[in-house]
């Protein structure tokens, strides 16, 4: 049985240590340290700004020369123009609630140092002797009690204080620290240093309130000036809440056990055991350093693996308002790398990779909420500055819904050159609809279909409908096109990333319309709009394969910027889209591309969500000695002591994504079929996994030895699997397999009833 502990035997050194807590809402971060504690607190709708237009009127005027100037190859002259006249403002920032300390804990020799998080309960714990002592500490963030629960066990003094860098006043009364604050009117993102007003307070930014308050404790409690004094105390207990009415109902002992069962609710419902030879007693970063060396630890891809559902599950609830942004539900700078909103060319998309095969479907709700904000700024910006019908999202979202494209810092009137590379990229909601429909695959809920689905789909679908160009000769395209965040060399020698027609649009007009025409197939809809998209659509170019067997990544065989450039979006319908599951050609082509990719990709620069991407994409392939080999990359390159991903700083989406991409490794459940163990590394020889989802609202139960399928279960609904146990109702593969005859392909493609004649995985 695999320890799904994390567990250190020092206090972190930096907040990418700090051991991550939350319900949803409201996330802690726990460094455990002796005499001083620091809590890093956020509360997900504390953002900058307020609501703006930040779309841009005059871009339309001059969205013909752009087109004019690419079909002419004038990629420079039309990416000028782009950045003058075409961008728009910077997105809004992500902020920290701030700090809650815990000051003046008895400091002395420590021994006995033990800090950890148990992801089978999600309590953190820190343990040390001292002065001939115990002292016990342990905290976790409760969805049913909607607050952060401490509890301080051992002879101790201590005051509570609370710090931000927000516009935060702070009053002390009896047992109860009351905040009030206000976010900043804008934060420009990090990465513009020259930003004129980087920071602005004003007097519009979001309102907030919060409390610290000790709920229990044998000591004796001062309150002044902003500060609790809790003398003598062998045992307290505090709660922290922001934002949402805390549910403080019982005593500790009742608010931990109603926390750990609404929490092992999600996390029990998928284990995954790897056949384990290291030690998993040893620290956890301890382990990471020995990975980093080479070695191999199974147990720790199992803990990793486990990690990532429990990340989502702290991060994204069903009542949660907001999805992870790219730090998750955890931020501590005013100022937050790439602003800590969503970047929506790959990064909020990874994030909800592990939802589904992760059986974690209550992660999804706050998706279709920020969907539903997008959707209708969308249409304004589509509207305004395209004089499109439908909606339109480019390269970043906040929590404003903000749909145009960027690149613009506060005060200004233009844009660098180099924004128009990442800015300028009217894909986004295509590619963010695509879930929508992969929702329905794996829910088969007809009204979510018809109220959810249906309507954004057709929006998404009007606006590529208007984006598609005639270029004057009956042929169609989409210009201005990237390659997000690429860029190739022009005629004249210069980079540039404007072009038309790149492989990944190609492939989210056909799948965006694929899935739309599947609605309305199953909803019964005859929508004239099908028939209009598909006259345009057999005059528009599909994927390309160059001479070389690669997957053309632009309209044509530029040279290269970066060969091994990290971005793997022009293999798009590889994964995370399905579009070339039936199409071995273009699977090689791919397979091609992405080889190239990485033979020119120095190995630092092989990043977390890149690495994640690139396990998925060979599991995917069938290759299973490559994906685990990125798996391993992903510890050994990308993985801070905490375990969380490393872009570098910290990046949520390649937990997530690794995560699903070893699921995928396990079982697939896509247009090619249902196949189990499709990509097994030969290291991965015995193991069992319970609770993985497929479609239709099934689950999957799946053991093998000797690098060999041995059994599989299909549940026709979730079961509960703590331990690793599957339960019943199930369709099971050793005694009933031929029950499934038909849906299951590839490497563990027989479906006999004797589990000894299923074949090896490749």
């Amino acid at each position: 049985m695999t320890n799904l502990l994390l567990h250190y035997d020092h206090p972190a050194l930096q907040w990418e240590e700090s051991l991550p807590l939350g319900n949803g809402s409201l996330g802690a971060m726990v460094w455990g340290t002796v005499g001083r504690e620091v809590i890093g607190l956020n509360e997900e709708t504390l953002w900058s700004g307020y609501p703006r237009d930040k779309n841009n009127p005059q871009a339309f005027a001059h969205l013909q020369e752009v087109r004019r100037l690419i079909f002419d190859q004038q990629y420079e002259k039309a990416e000028a123009v782009i950045a003058q006249s075409l961008l728009g403002e910077n997105n809004e920032s992500y902020l920290p609630m701030g700090n809650l300390i815990i000051d003046g804990l008895n400091q002395s020799i420590v021994t006995n140092y033990h800090r950890s998080l148990d992801l089978t309960t999600a309590v953190a714990s820190v343990d040390y002797d001292m002065g001939g002592a115990h002292l016990h500490r342990e905290a976790f963030v409760s969805h049913p009690a909607q607050a952060l629960i401490i509890r301080l066990q051992g002879p101790q003094s201590f005051q509570l204080k609370f710090e931000s860098e927000l516009a935060v006043t702070v009053e002390a009364a009896g047992d109860t620290l009351s905040l009030s604050g206000q976010c900043p009117e804008h934060v420009d993102p990090e990465y513009h240093w020259e930003a004129p007003q980087a920071v602005i307070q004003g007097t519009r930014g979001i309102r907030f309130a919060g409390a610290v308050r000790i709920l229990a404790t044998d000591g004796r409690v001062n309150a002044y000036h902003g500060t609790l004094d809790v003398h003598d105390s062998h045992d307290t207990v505090i709660a922290v809440s922001c934002v949402r009415k805390p549910q403080l109902a019982g005593d500790y002992a009742a608010l931990k056990a109603q926390h750990v069962a609404d929490y092992q609710r999600l996390f029990g419902r998928v284990a995954l055991n790897l056949d384990q030879t290291a030690d998993e007693t040893a620290p956890t970063d301890v382990r990471l350093a020995r990975v980093r060396d080479g070695a191999t630890d199974l147990g720790l891809v199992s803990l990793y693996f486990q990690y990532g559902r429990y990340l989502l599950i702290a991060s994204a609830r069903e009542d949660s308002a907001l999805p992870p942004t790219l730090q998750g539900i955890w931020n501590w700078q005013l100022r937050a790398p790439w602003s800590s909103n969503w970047t929506v060319n790959i990064n909020l998309q990874m994030n909800y990779w592990l939802a589904h095969v992760g059986n974690l479907e209550e992660a999804f709700p706050p998706y279709l909420r920020l969907m539903r904000k997008i959707v209708t700024e969308g249409q304004k910006t589509a509207a305004i500055n395209y004089h499109a019908k439908g909606f339109v999202a480019h390269h970043n979202i906040d929590a404003w819904g903000s749909t145009n494209p960027v690149g613009i810092n506060f005060g200004d009137q233009s844009a660098s050159g180099i924004a128009v590379w990442w800015a300028m990229w009217p894909m986004g909601g295509a590619w963010l609809a695509s879930e929508l429909f992969s929702e329905y695959r794996y829910t088969k809920d007809q009204a979510y279909l018809k109220g959810t689905v249906y309507p954004m789909l057709r929006e998404a679908m009007l606006f590529l409908n208007d984006w598609l160009v005639d270029r004057g000769d009956g042929t169609y395209t989409t210009c201005p096109s990237s390659s997000p965040e690429n860029q190739f060399i022009t005629p004249r020698g210069n980079f540039a990333g404007m072009t038309e027609s790149v492989a990944l649009d190609r492939e989210l007009v056909r799948s965006t319309f694929r899935d739309f025409r599947r609605t309305c197939e199953i909803l019964a809809i005859d929508d004239p709009l099908i028939a209009e998209f598909a006259a345009k659509l057999a005059h528009y170019p599909d994927v390309e394969v160059g001479e070389d067997g690669r997957l053309l990544e632009w309209n044509r065989a530029f040279p290269e910027r970066e060969p091994g450039h990290r971005h793997m979006t022009p293999v798009w319908g590889l994964f995370p889209g399905d579009l070339f599951s039936k199409r071995p050609d273009l699977q090689e082509a791919c397979r091609k591309l992405i080889e190239h990719r990485l033979a020119n990709l120095d190995v630092k620069d092989q990043i977390g969500w890149s690495c994640a991407w690139l396990i998925s994409l060979y599991a995917v392939l069938g290759d299973g000695d490559k994906a685990g080999a990125f798996v391993q990359r992903l510890l050994q390159g990308s993985t801070l002591n905490n375990l969380w991903d490393s872009c570098p700083p910290f990046q949520i989406d390649g937990n997530f994504g690794g995560a699903a991409g070893i699921a995928n490794m396990l079982v697939q459940d896509r247009e090619d079929g249902l196949k189990i163990l499709p990509a097994l590394p030969a290291a991965w020889t015995n193991g069992h996994v319970a609770g993985l989802r497929l479609t239709a609202g099934r689950t999957i139960d799946i053991t093998w030895a000797d690098h060999k399928l041995v059994d599989y279960q299909i549940h026709e609904a979730p079961v509960a699997v703590t331990g690793g146990t599957a339960g019943a109702g199930a369709t099971n593969g050793a005694a009933a397999g031929t029950t499934a005859a038909g849906t299951i392909a590839g490497a563990a493609e027989t479906t006999s009833n004797a589990a000894a004649d299923a074949e090896a995985p490749q």
